[in-house]
């Protein structure tokens, strides 16, 4: 029976540099402590022909720094989110951390259960996602003691670390490229205006209005009561109950603007299964650009938020932050773009026969 090659230790990588363990386990821990750079240089090429992999495990064990990385985000079956943490967790594991992954399902108490549950566990760094926000929120980040970055959504007044997105803007181009289509009557559909982004994406939307000479009223917004599902499907079924809810009105607008893809596949497969066709009679943009938006019927009108890019940012700088090789406060704007395919009809061209 064959038997399994023995792993390599730093007491073999010490011994073939011919250096010390202790010198071995400061250059392979990044230490501060100051060791030549020729022998730095040395022990890091022997432990990469040995094939060498620190036990993490053990390290946190024996003491030593921790090494665990808390991600929290409210979901992870919107594509939105898995794409944002599997960015963060791909930069995580690169660099030797372990990712641990917290979903908050839309529920502000279960995210504070989360970050006291992290910072008891003395994790390295935390990726926050927030669904929170007021006062006593703000302040239980400020007395945080785990470094600590925010990504994806945002908190009015927050000073700390944050990969933002211009949720403002891109909901501004969303409804002046609706206008721009000839649509008029736009509504805006959404769940509860209680996050940073959506309070931010209704001030876009109204402002996009009022800059083209269009009412804004009542009669234009549809807000779901509730956006929490136990499910976890609760963006899906938020786009189903605002499409309920639109169907109970005296007639349709010409045109939706949504908080995010998931909702507007949720109500687009609503509305159809009443007999409303998405752009023939009603016109939907969405917001994100997941990856299914190229597959659903129609291929979605949207706004591209770069989840990938913004999950590598934020752990990229959280890590940073951690080794010391950062010290500036980290404060990213990440642009929207507008991405046309076919849920909008611009009916200000004469459609050819």
């Amino acid at each position: 029976m064959a038997q399994n090659k023995k792993k390599p230790t730093i007491s073999d990588i010490a011994r073939m540099a011919g250096v010390s363990v202790a010198t071995v386990s400061r250059v392979l821990g990044n230490a501060d402590y100051p060791v030549k750079q020729e022998v730095r240089e040395r022990v890091l090429e022997i432990a990469r022909q040995m094939d060498y992999k620190p036990n993490i495990f053990s390290q946190m064990l024996k003491g030593g720094t921790s090494r665990e990385i808390g991600i929290i985000t409210p979901s992870i079956t919107n594509p939105f989110y898995a794409q944002m943490i599997s960015a963060a967790q791909q930069e995580c594991m690169r660099r030797g951390y372990i990712p641990l992954i917290c979903l908050s399902m839309s529920n502000s108490q279960l995210e504070l259960n989360h970050l006291d549950m992290l910072e008891e566990r003395r994790v390295a760094g935390i990726i926050l996602s927030s669904v929170s926000s007021g006062e006593g929120f703000m302040k239980r980040l400020g007395s945080m003691r785990t470094p600590l970055m925010l990504f994806d959504q945002t908190l009015e007044g927050y000073p700390g670390d944050c990969i933002q997105f211009d949720f403002y803007q891109g909901a501004y181009r969303s409804t002046e490229y609706l206008i721009e289509c000839g649509h008029r009557d736009i509504l805006f559909a959404s769940g509860p205006l209680n996050r940073g982004s959506r309070k931010e994406m209704y001030e876009g939307y109204k402002q996009a209005l009022r800059d083209h000479v269009l009412g804004i009223n009542k009669r234009r917004l549809i807000i779901s009561v509730s956006d929490t599902d136990s499910c976890g499907e609760s963006d899906y079924q938020l786009g189903r109950a605002l499409g309920g809810a639109l169907l109970e009105r005296e007639y349709l607008p010409d045109a939706v603007v949504t908080i995010n893809d998931m909702t507007v596949i949720g109500l687009i497969n609503y509305l159809h299964s009443e007999g409303i066709q998405v752009p023939h009679d009603l016109s939907i943009m969405g917001f994100d650009d997941i990856s299914i938006c190229e597959m659903v019927t129609p291929p979605l009108s949207t706004i591209h938020q770069p989840a990938f890019e913004t999950g590598d940012l934020a752990a990229r700088y959280l890590l940073n932050k951690i080794e010391k090789k950062l010290s500036e406060p980290v404060r990213v704007m990440m642009e929207p773009e507008l991405v046309e395919r076919n849920s909008v009809r611009k009916i200000h061209k004469k459609i050819r026969r």
